[in-house]
């Protein structure tokens, strides 16, 4: 009996990590067709009114508010006696629709801002629900950190394929039966993560007392927070750090676009080959951060990262395109080492089986990106978009005032 159970639970282990790399694959190839390739498209193609485009971001991105309702949701109710699973399952398919739709559509810019909300509803509630399992699952901070790892090598796969498909398809960058090809070639992703979301694995807790008896359990270990006064003002604290932590989204959405034009078509498709090997920087990254972890405090690894990549990002509106391409592969892993250490950080904040804390502090990056996001688009339309990267230089170097007082 005791074996079977073992059995059972290393096979469920292992379904797990592997349903974690197949929904970041998606997750990311999504966002990366949304934030990268389709400024291009928008920017450089179709020509779109950036005020009008700005406007459907911040009707799309405002779904990233409601994360801690989401959060709530899968908390309190429970499908069919399990706690995420079929949140899961349920968004992942809804992602998987909404995105091929979109897509359908992508010439008419408000229909492509409905399905766009829509894809922000999707895939909100799959990231919350599978964050959410994640910590369910994760008796120890060593097997959490594990998971993150998995969800990681997920995010740098689905990085690769949007630089494949665009290197292979794109002849022309403004053809527009190039770009339609990309986006009908870019479903092909979806199919790993529509296998397997049946199969993932979840305790059943059909026993409500199994939930209430919860609350006073501390699963994570002895690190995590237990909210006393003064741990309240390290969580707001914490929240504002989160915050600014991201705002250097303010150039992502004009980045690619001004690469095309600062070093023309031939460079940047270039660009695009050698980033087809970056997927394994990231999962180098990855394991680099994880191994970092062990040995290290987050908040050291965060203090030390984060005024090094504000400085590889002012770089980036001067050097030629060889020292370019050398500075964006640093400040991308270094980025990931730093995301990785800044969701471990996150979910030092648990209570029982609740991870609401974890998602007020996660709707946090999601304000930032709902606020800077649409105003960099905003803004890249009456300032250069070397500005836009040193904004979002120095607003990311603010985040580093409120992590030097947090004390945790």
């Amino acid at each position: 009996m005791f074996k079977s159970k073992r059995l059972e639970s290393e096979s469920s282990f292992k379904i797990n990590n592997i349903s974690l790399i197949f929904i970041y694959l998606a997750y990311s190839s999504i966002f990366l067709f949304l934030n990268s390739y389709f400024p291009i498209l928008f920017f450089d193609v179709l020509e779109i009114n950036r005020f009008v485009l700005a406007f459907m971001q911040f009707l799309a991105y405002s779904i990233l508010l409601f994360r801690p309702v989401f959060a709530a949701i899968t908390d309190k109710y429970r499908i069919n006696g399990y706690q995420r699973k079929y949140y899961i399952i349920l968004s992942g398919y809804s992602l998987a629709l909404t995105y091929i739709l979109m897509g359908l559509f992508f010439t008419n810019v408000f229909v492509f801002g409905v399905f766009m909300f829509l894809i922000f509803i999707s895939s909100t509630m799959l990231d919350v629900s599978t964050k959410s399992l994640i910590i369910d699952i994760s008796p120890t901070n060593e097997i959490k950190k594990r998971h993150l790892f998995f969800m990681f090598v997920g995010e740098a796969l689905g990085k690769f394929f949007p630089f494949f498909l665009y290197f292979i398809l794109i002849n022309d960058v403004y053809s527009l039966s190039s770009w339609e090809n990309f986006i009908i070639c870019s479903y092909l992703f979806l199919i790993p993560l529509l296998s397997i979301l049946p199969f993932i694995r979840e305790i059943n807790q059909v026993k409500p007392q199994v939930i209430e008896n919860s609350e006073n359990l501390n699963i994570s270990g002895h690190n995590d927070v237990n909210f006393s006064p003064f741990s309240k003002i390290t969580f707001i604290l914490f929240c504002v750090f989160v915050f600014f932590a991201f705002s250097d989204v303010i150039f992502a959405y004009s980045f690619f676009p001004f690469l095309l034009n600062k070093f023309g078509p031939e460079k940047f498709n270039f660009f695009n080959f050698i980033l087809l090997f970056y997927f394994l920087l990231s999962i180098m990254s990855s394991a680099i951060g994880s191994f970092l972890i062990k040995r290290t405090e987050p908040k050291k690894i965060i203090l030390i990262l984060i005024p090094v990549v504000g400085i590889i990002y002012m770089m980036y509106t001067v050097v030629p395109f060889t020292f370019f391409t050398v500075l964006y592969f640093i400040g991308c892993s270094l980025a990931t080492i730093i995301n990785l250490n800044i969701s471990v950080y996150m979910m030092k904040f648990k209570k029982g089986n609740k991870s609401i804390y974890f998602h007020l502090i996660a709707s946090f990056r999601q304000l930032s990106i709902f606020i800077f996001l649409p105003l960099g688009t905003l803004l890249s339309s009456v300032i250069t978009i070397e500005y836009l990267i040193i904004i979002g230089a120095i607003l990311l170097n603010l985040s580093l005032i409120p992590l030097i007082f947090i004390k945790l």
